[in-house]
């Protein structure tokens, strides 16, 4: 460990290549207290690992640096992702939560950013677009500044850019958190409004009231997860939120809805042309179903006839509270009903 006359201190490893009497090489690590010093010694190890295999780690460095300073701003990040958000060996996403973060850097961030040079990126620039973005959604807008400050602090400390646009730039407050829990009236309204729409929309709704899982969680449903006879639901743990399987056992008007032979379900549920288990709401069978915006608000002009001037405005995400308060109302334990809330 080194460090400056200002007392900043860094780890560095030291390595020749070829023994003795060839030149002294130094990498430098990390800085002090980014770093432990059991996490330099680490990393270091692993330097010298591949130092032992006669790779020059301070010029396979270099050669990262300089590949990076030379793409662009796409290029830059699906570096960051293959760093830090895929496993190695195989290349698959770590979380969800990564493979969501890209999603939204290609639809949000890299038609807008994607082609340019990223020391040529300014924080205005990255202020207005966060900025546009919260005027449609708040909660994006500071999921966006979440991502991009730690993409831009680790291209900074790569050496890929000359300075971080990002620094100094405040995230949007968070929004107060909602407690807005649909009444019986409400309810009752829904569910006709919902049944009016057909497959697969009408089912979908009813099965994220019935359950109180996320949306995400209900439109990318497989039939793999689901055991009618049990009457349970297992969600895989790639597709919950906290990265942890669970099970939701389905109420026998739940799993009227998915029955292939139920009146609700048949013809539509669908299997792929070998057989497979595939997607329960989908209209192709090897997708899930998408559109939500447009049918819900179909579904609202339906709800404002049947309630007129009760009509309240809603999200999706309020039927797991809804869900949640039913349970409450019917004597469930608090840590039963919590994974609906």
């Amino acid at each position: 460990m080194l460090s400056t006359k200002a007392g900043a201190c860094s780890y560095f490893v030291e390595y020749r290549l070829g023994g003795r009497g060839t030149t002294q090489k130094r990498m430098k690590i990390g800085k002090h207290g980014a770093l432990t010093p059991d996490e330099a010694r680490k990393l270091a190890k692993e330097e010298l690992g591949k130092v032992a295999r006669r790779v020059d780690v301070a010029q396979e460095r270099k050669a990262e640096r300089a590949k990076l300073k030379a793409g662009t701003f796409r290029d830059l990040s699906e570096s960051y992702f293959a760093a830090n958000g895929k496993r190695e060996k195989t290349g698959e996403w770590k979380s969800r939560h990564w493979k969501e973060t890209h999603a939204m850097l290609e639809k949000s961030v890299y038609p807008v950013l994607g082609t340019k040079v990223p020391d040529a990126i300014t924080k205005p620039e990255l202020a207005g677009l966060i900025n546009k973005t919260k005027a449609h959604s708040h909660s994006v807008a500071r999921r966006l500044h979440e991502t991009l400050r730690p993409l831009f602090g680790w291209a900074f400390a790569s050496g890929a850019i000359q300075s971080n646009p990002m620094t100094g730039l405040p995230c949007p407050k968070p929004v107060e958190a909602r407690d807005r829990v649909l009444s019986d009236e409400e309810i009752k309204a829904l569910w006709q409004a919902v049944t009016a729409e057909g497959w697969p929309f009408a089912s979908v709704f009813k099965v994220l009231l019935l359950t109180g899982q996320r949306r995400e969680e209900v439109a990318g449903m497989r039939w793999r997860e689901v055991d009618l006879d049990a009457g349970t639901w297992t969600i895989a743990k790639e597709r919950c939120k906290n990265g942890k399987a669970h099970t939701v056992d389905l109420s026998p008007e739940a799993a009227r809805l998915l029955d292939p032979l139920g009146d609700a379900a048949a013809p539509r549920l669908m299997r792929n042309a070998e057989g497979k288990e595939d997607f329960v709401f989908s209209t192709t069978g090897r997708t899930p179903v998408s559109g939500f915006s447009k049918t819900k608000a179909r579904i609202d002009v339906r709800m404002r006839e049947i309630l007129g001037d009760k009509f309240r405005p809603w999200r999706t995400h309020d039927l797991r509270r809804a869900a949640a308060s039913g349970m409450a109302a019917l004597g469930f334990q608090p840590h039963v009903s919590s994974s609906a809330s």
